[in-house]
């Protein structure tokens, strides 16, 4: 995942956590729960805009149903229940979550096995180097080649094993949850092909789920309610489509786990493998015309979670937008933008955001943005709201003012919000027009004046927003460079910078001091600034080409990159990139062999050591040697046997890249 933000809503991008979440208080407030959800690319939401991940729609559904719950999204693509671990120590557990559900894909058991079960160093040098040694280790008869094999051969003994190890995470995570004063559960996420008529029986999933019992950990299995969804609950194999994520969100709140919490501290009450609601749609549309209050309240939020089958309700839930009851019109708000109501709510949701309820004015601004670029005309009350004095409130009216589209008229109202001291709306007035990006252009000023305010948080909104504003945003460089040292902004700044591009050239000379920072976060993001901004950082190649040599492969990995955009001499460059294709980290050794087939001919030096590449351990990197000796054409005879050697090879890659560069070479 490559991005340039710092995060905050509306959960585009990556907080300072590293984490495709919000921003998170590490102090709790009075009276909310607290609830992280640990997975991989599932969880996160791969492939669908970062509200739609089934951990930010639980928080929705929360919040419409009043339940006083804080959701946490961490997860990351390619972790496993190992990963998810180390991140609940790292991370999660510094919030002091009250529960922790444990989202478990299939492909996280073979992924440990295939991890965990490694040789020692010195054999695994021996493995990357040698072809004979290859063969006696046989690594690939030692591993789980995918996930069918838990299905087909559910006793073979490395299957065994990898269940094993799963367990084996699972009590470890348990305890260090358990000892933190929370609970743990675990969620099980089916493959697409389960959904599918004929699948096979759900074997892995009922393993885990009789472990869990044995264990006494509630474990939730999603597929009865993707079932319901079908192929449209997914995007490919493993990841949910909106549809899907919705599905898991909804079956979770109905499960009774989250939002029926026993408030003397005592665990809920868990259906294991609950889906659907079960509810009739009819009696609570009706339910909705009772006189009694607190009947329609009931009403509202049981239809608010029901997702498609109450879509229907829609209108009758907005006549409830004016509701003489505060709390029924708070629910209201948030129905209404769960189930997608007609235009015709939206001049009751202006009405609402003004509600003396502040969790009504928060429904108000999240249903707006659900409406998205259809409700322009709520783009000045949501801009207003950015200033409000509830900080869920000003929250959710940056989530609504990003998807509705700020627009150039709003620039001086968000520069005026930016420059009153002491307002509340500073910082997402600067994130507001940093979401506007070049259109923005005016405020540079203004978030240039914002580099010294008082509270950090505006601090670094200032500077994230000059960099989404790019190149106009040239003005500001020096201000950026100088505050270069600033411990908090520091890498912010980089980043910035680096997007911005050619026109931070001035800011070079400190970039390249910078690259001797302590942090490697640091250091990574100055290496990759330099490469935004292009052959004006030329002066900060032989810098940038110590950094080869890094003790960290982030660092060393963004070396090698930006060395291909400064503009380094290629006299100079090919032994850097040369030694770089034996570096230990396989990102690097891929980087180096890119950034010589962009230089062509003028890395011919470098061909003998690319034709020991493609004899590389990783099918990647055997396939970037073979593409970049294409490019660079001169191909020895010994190169082109191993080329031809590729031919066979077990990674699609290689062999199409050994077939396209034997070729390119034919046809020179």
């Amino acid at each position: 995942m490559k991005s340039t933000a710092v995060g905050t809503p509306p959960w585009e991008d990556y907080n300072h956590d590293g984490l495709r979440d919000r921003e998170h208080d590490p102090r709790k407030p009075p009276g909310v729960r607290r609830l992280v959800c640990l997975g991989d690319s599932t969880t996160l939401g791969w492939g669908l805009r970062p509200e739609d991940a089934y951990p930010q729609v639980l928080q929705d559904l929360l919040d419409g149903a009043g339940e006083p719950w804080e959701v946490f999204n961490v997860a990351l693509p390619g972790w496993s229940t190992r990963q998810e671990a180390i991140a609940y120590r790292r991370i999660a557990r510094g919030y002091a979550p009250d529960l922790v559900l444990l989202g478990v894909c299939l492909n996280d058991i073979p992924e440990l096995q295939n991890n965990l079960a490694r040789p020692p160093a010195w054999l695994a040098g021996l493995h990357r180097r040698s072809a004979l040694v290859r063969r006696i280790v046989g690594a690939r008869e030692r591993e789980i080649a995918d996930v069918d094999e838990l299905f087909a051969h559910p006793d073979a003994a490395v299957v065994r094993e990898a269940f094993a190890r799963l367990f084996a995470e699972v009590r470890a995570l348990r305890a260090q949850v358990e000892g933190d004063g929370a609970r743990l559960a675990v969620l099980l996420f089916p493959f697409a092909e389960q959904v599918e008529p004929g699948a096979p029986p759900p074997l892995p999933e009922q393993r885990i789920a009789q472990f869990c019992r044995a264990e006494g950990i509630p474990a939730f299995d999603a597929l009865p309610a993707l079932r319901a969804h079908g192929a449209s609950g997914f995007l490919d194999y493993d990841h949910f489509s909106p549809e899907g994520a919705r599905a898991v969100a909804e079956a979770v709140l109905a499960s009774g786990l989250v939002a029926a919490e026993d408030r003397r501290g005592g665990p809920a009450t868990m259906a294991v493998g609950a889906g659907g609601s079960g509810r009739a749609l009819g009696p609570l549309v009706a339910a909705l015309h009772e006189g009694d209050p607190r009947k329609r309240l009931a009403a509202v939020r049981a239809l608010g979670t029901m997702g498609d089958e109450a879509r229907t309700a829609a209108s009758d839930l907005s006549l409830l937008l004016r509701d003489p009851d505060a709390a029924v019109r708070a629910a209201a708000t948030w129905a209404v933008g769960a189930l997608a109501a007609p235009d015709q709510a939206i001049p009751a949701l202006l009405d609402e955001i003004r509600d003396p309820d502040a969790h009504g004015r928060a429904g108000a601004a999240w249903a707006l943005g659900r409406f998205g670029p259809r409700a322009h005309a709520a783009r000045s009350a949501l801009a207003g709201a950015l200033d409000d004095a509830d900080d869920d409130v000003r929250w959710r009216a940056g989530v609504a003012l990003a998807r509705v589209g700020p627009d150039g008229p709003l620039v001086p109202r968000l520069i005026e919000m930016l420059a009153a001291p002491g307002a509340r709306a500073r910082a997402p007035a600067a994130e507001a027009l940093g979401r506007m990006g070049p259109a923005a252009a005016p405020a540079v000023p203004a978030l240039v004046g914002a580099l010294d305010d008082p509270r950090e948080d505006v601090r670094w909104h200032a500077v994230w927003a000059l960099g989404r504003i790019g190149p106009p945003a040239g003005p500001a460089v020096p201000a950026l460079a100088a505050r270069l040292a600033d411990p908090g902004l520091r890498w912010r700044i980089a980043d910035a910078l680096g997007s911005i591009g050619p026109a931070a050239a001035a800011a070079v000379p400190a970039l390249q001091a910078a690259l001797d920072d302590e942090s490697e976060s640091v250091r990574w993001r100055v290496a990759q600034a330099l490469g935004g901004i292009g052959p004006a950082a030329g002066p900060s190649a032989s810098a940038l080409a110590r950094r080869t040599e890094d003790a960290s492969g982030n660092v060393r990995l963004a070396a090698v990159h930006s060395l291909g955009d400064v503009g380094m001499d290629p006299g100079a460059l090919v032994p850097v990139l040369t030694r770089a294709l034996d570096d230990p980290d396989r990102r690097v050794r891929h980087e180096a062999e890119n950034v010589l087939g962009r230089l062509g001919a003028g890395g011919g030096a470098a061909v003998p050591a690319l034709v020991a590449r493609l004899r590389d351990e990783d099918g990647g990197v055997r396939a970037g040697a073979a593409r970049a000796l294409g490019r660079i054409g001169s191909i020895p005879a010994a190169g082109r046997q191993a080329l031809q050697a590729l031919l066979v090879d077990p990674d699609e890659r290689a062999r199409a890249e050994a077939e396209r560069a034997l070729q390119t070479s034919r046809a020179r």
